[in-house]
């Protein structure tokens, strides 16, 4: 129970790397503001911590509107009476396109969502946390933010953007309290990869660059959220957390 008695909001939480957070999150004992834009996708999750004892509630958000960050800070603040940790997860961008071939409303919609999001998120978030004597955030940034990946030019500068906020946050609140610190998955089994994966070439391509033998789970991001949410890790601030399964040594 490393997180007994906290409130935690985790967003992009209806699937994948989100829900698998909220529901260890809840496991450890937080109670979890579910957020997504997908309603449905929410709701499950919720359910799916009820079921197992712990205490969750869903609010629908998109993370580029800042009324809608702001209500879903202030819902955790009613619901739980505390802001204790927040996980930036959501995300939004196109796969296998290069730069020229990027519309200007996917480039618009990657930075809104991918970038924006945590800025909004760490805006509304902080002044909460401080008034209460401090607080965690961990964003969600990506390999893709440290090197190259082939045809990903909005989401790797989204990405490289998420690692650079986790930093200017971590220098200036840290003295007020406030821990922030990044998860740099690599390829990691998702609705969001599924197509991905389930190309057989593209399969073994990301394969072949995971040392470890095997493709990541949502599980292995949420634990490494866990460690960073917790006391365990209470001297380490303004840091990226590589989970790749070693892609960045190939």
């Amino acid at each position: 129970m490393k997180l007994a008695g906290k409130a935690a909001i985790v967003t992009g939480a209806g699937s994948g790397i989100g829900r698998a957070t909220a529901t260890l999150f809840a496991r450890e004992g937080a109670r979890v503001v579910v957020a997504d834009i997908n309603l449905q996708g929410a709701l499950e999750t919720v359910e799916a911590i009820k079921a197992t004892g712990g205490s969750a509630t869903c609010v629908k958000v998109d993370v580029s509107l800042p009324q809608e960050v702001e209500e879903m800070v202030q819902r955790c603040l009613l619901e739980y009476g505390a802001l204790d940790i927040l996980h930036n997860n959501a995300y939004w961008a196109p796969v296998s396109r290069p730069l020229v071939e990027t519309t200007e409303y996917e480039w618009d919609r990657t930075i809104d969502v991918t970038l924006k999001g945590v800025f909004l998120g760490c805006k509304y978030a902080i002044p909460e946390m401080i008034g209460r004597g401090g607080g965690v955030i961990i964003n969600t940034a990506s390999t893709a933010g440290l090197t190259t990946s082939p045809a990903f030019a909005a989401y790797m500068a989204a990405k490289g953007g998420v690692v650079q906020i986790t930093k200017s946050v971590a220098l200036d609140y840290g003295s007020k309290g406030i821990r922030c610190n990044a998860i740099a998955p690599g390829i990691i089994e998702t609705p969001a990869t599924k197509e991905q994966l389930d190309d057989p070439q593209m399969h073994r391509q990301m394969l072949s660059r995971c040392l470890v033998g095997r493709i990541g789970q949502p599980d292995d991001i949420a634990r490494a959220a866990l460690y960073l949410a917790s006391d365990d890790s209470s001297f380490i601030t303004g840091h990226v957390l590589v989970v790749d399964g070693g892609r960045l040594a190939t």
